[in-house]
């Protein structure tokens, strides 16, 4: 019998057919399944989808507190200690905002001499950009911190360095403090004020643009940041600073006579002084003004271009010329008449630097008195700091020193020796604490053609000023004249810009510093020791005295003691910073979640501080379109 064929229409429906039983058999067991669930049961399938939402909520209003940002650690040190993303986040947005502040400053300040750009030439930095869209061309050296190139390229920009360095200040920080803490160092009533105090300015900073403080400090320092970590971490910063200062006093008190003279011997230069007599030829590399402006030694001309063969033989001519004037020079050069020789030979745009006849001279155009050799090492060369320091010198003697620079360029360096290397035993220093009560002060006004103008005015009489400072005077002294009451005054009512943060404090004075002369015949008064106190008249105004310190060593013998100080606070705070126990684990993807965060906050600086040049600069174009 032939089997029966189905045609493709009838299959389809079938399939069809089965499937629709198969559904319907399918629906009746979910139909026995919904009868008999448990009111339980019944309650889940709706609760669980509202739980998903309520969590979702409240992990999303977690993150927008921060809650995250305080718990998760951004690098977590092999010891346990970890710094959290919000700890991370100050540190980079601290660093980010000096930076930025600093640069505009610059670019205020500088950029009607520089140009524009003066902000970025002179710190390295361009506030007009983010973190992210700038280069990082500083160096190791520079810096204290060295990239990368693997991690970060052959180029890596601002935000890279940044990211390094937070890193690198937190583990500094933390370590400093661990070890502070180790050591038995605790915060002082007088440093947990100042924290105190700089907290109610902060909270005072968010009531006038209408923040509570803690939304204020989210804003300012960092989505995690709330008064009860910034609290912490200005008392780790705190505590951290007072052990290393600690540290360095208790090394300056360890120098010993002995350690002082092995010093003196093993490196005389950096002690011993000399007057040194110097002027200089200088040949530069010629080049194409199109490629590069050409100075005054170039004989390139605007709009041409030379070969490579021509600029080389403009090169040699330069140093042939420079060359033949320093022969001249040196050959005809004495201590006697190198003041005279300078002049002659001094580039017509310098002269009156040389001429002492000019308003504008100065002996330190050609002659440095009282250098060391470091100094001289420094700012000529070590050839001619060997060359003057060798125990077969004279005074007299002349030089004549080639320094070849790594761009090309050529010097030719003509000294002669003024003084033998030698030490001066009589320059024992003082350090002197004083308030000023200022005769004048500078006030912003405009001239008759409406320009913007720093004026001198009377701020008091000299009568009115000696009648202040003896009020002051004299209410201190009743209240025990000590020295810390001094310095408080000091950062409240002096008005010298140079000290008043400082405490009023100026240190290393000696018979040979040049403060006027009312103010240095206080201090070197006949029979003056600690404690003293009174007040000087000068130009300037009355100044309230106070001798913090008498030294009984010596300038030189005091620099020593700075020095091997300050290479054993190296060396203890190297110690701690490079511990092993704080090396570990850094939670990229944390912190390059910060970075990009913070690059969206840089955005928003950016935008401000080029809105508030742009508004000086329109003042200052309006000012000029009117005079």
């Amino acid at each position: 019998m032939a089997k029966e064929t189905k045609s493709s229409a009838e299959l389809a429906r079938e399939e069809r057919k089965a499937r629709i039983e198969k559904a319907s058999e399918a629906q009746e067991v979910k139909k026995e399944k919904k009868a008999n669930q448990s009111k339980a049961q019944k309650r889940a399938k709706w609760l669980v989808p509202t739980i998903v939402v309520v969590v979702a909520l409240v992990l999303a209003l977690l993150y927008y507190f921060g809650v995250p940002h305080r718990a998760f650690a951004a690098v977590k040190f092999d010891n346990g200690t970890k710094v959290t993303v919000a700890e991370y986040e100050y540190y980079y947005k601290a660093v980010y905002n000096n930076l930025a502040n600093t640069s505009y400053q610059y670019e205020q300040y500088y950029g009607a001499y520089y140009g524009e750009g003066a902000g970025a030439m002179m710190t390295g930095f361009d506030y007009a950009k983010t973190p992210k869209a700038q280069e990082f061309t500083l160096t190791e050296e520079d810096t204290g911190i060295a990239l990368d190139t693997e991690k970060y390229g052959e180029n890596p920009t601002w935000a890279d360095f940044l990211k390094e360095y937070s890193i690198q200040q937190a583990r500094e920080i933390n370590a400093i403090y661990d070890a502070a803490v180790k050591d038995g160092t605790k915060i002082t009533d007088e440093e947990q004020a100042e924290i105190d105090e700089q907290i109610e300015e902060l909270r005072s900073s968010a009531a006038e643009s209408n923040y509570s403080l803690n939304a204020y400090l989210m804003q300012t320092y960092g989505r995690g940041m709330n008064e009860k970590m910034l609290r912490k971490i200005m008392e780790k910063q705190t505590i951290a600073s007072a052990y290393i200062t600690a540290k360095e006093e208790e090394f300056t008190n360890a120098v010993s006579d002995d350690d002082i003279q092995k010093e003196f011997k093993e490196n005389p230069g950096a002690y011993k002084s000399i007057d040194l007599y110097y002027f200089s030829f200088d040949a530069e590399v010629a080049t194409n003004v199109e490629a590069q402006e050409a100075t005054e030694t170039t004989e390139a001309v605007e709009g041409t271009n030379y070969t490579d063969e021509e600029l080389a033989a403009m090169t040699k001519k330069n140093k042939e010329e420079a060359k033949a004037n320093a022969d001249e020079f040196y050959a005809a050069a004495s201590i006697d008449n190198f003041a005279s020789l300078a002049l002659q030979y001094a580039p017509e745009d310098s002269k009156d630097y040389y001429d002492p006849s000019s308003d504008s001279f100065s002996e330190a155009a050609y002659l440095a008195e009282d250098v060391t050799g470091d100094t001289l090492t420094q700012y000529f060369s070590e050839d001619i700091t060997n060359w003057a320091y060798d125990d077969a010198r004279q005074v007299g003697d002349k030089y004549l020193a080639t320094i070849e620079e790594d761009d090309g360029c050529v010097s030719y360096i003509i000294v002669a020796l003024g003084s033998l290397p030698t030490t001066d035993d009589t320059l024992q220093p003082v350090a002197v604490r004083h308030i000023l009560f200022a005769l004048t002060e500078e006030k912003e006004t405009t001239d008759e053609d409406g320009n913007a103008i720093t004026e001198t005015v009377e701020k008091r009489t000299a009568e009115e000023a000696y009648a202040e400072a003896e009020e002051v005077m004299n209410a201190w002294v009743k209240d025990g004249a000590k020295e810390e009451d001094f310095i408080t005054l000091a950062s409240e009512k002096s008005e010298d810009p140079g000290s008043a943060d400082n405490g009023g404090l100026y240190e290393d004075i000696t018979t040979t510093s040049t403060y006027v002369e009312p103010f240095m015949d206080w201090c070197f008064a006949e029979g003056r020791k600690v404690g003293d106190y009174g007040i000087v008249e000068t130009e300037y105004g009355a100044h309230i005295m106070y001798m913090s310190s008498i030294s009984d060593k010596t300038l030189w013998q005091q620099d020593i003691i700075t020095a091997l100080a300050t290479n054993a606070s190296n060396d203890f705070y190297d110690g701690i910073v490079t511990d092993k126990a704080y090396d570990g684990k850094v939670s990229n993807g944390l912190i390059n979640r910060t970075s990009n965060r913070i690059e969206k906050y840089a955005e928003k600086v950016v935008a401000n501080l080029k809105s508030q040049m742009e508004a000086a600069n329109a003042e200052s174009e309006a000012l000029q379109t009117v005079s």
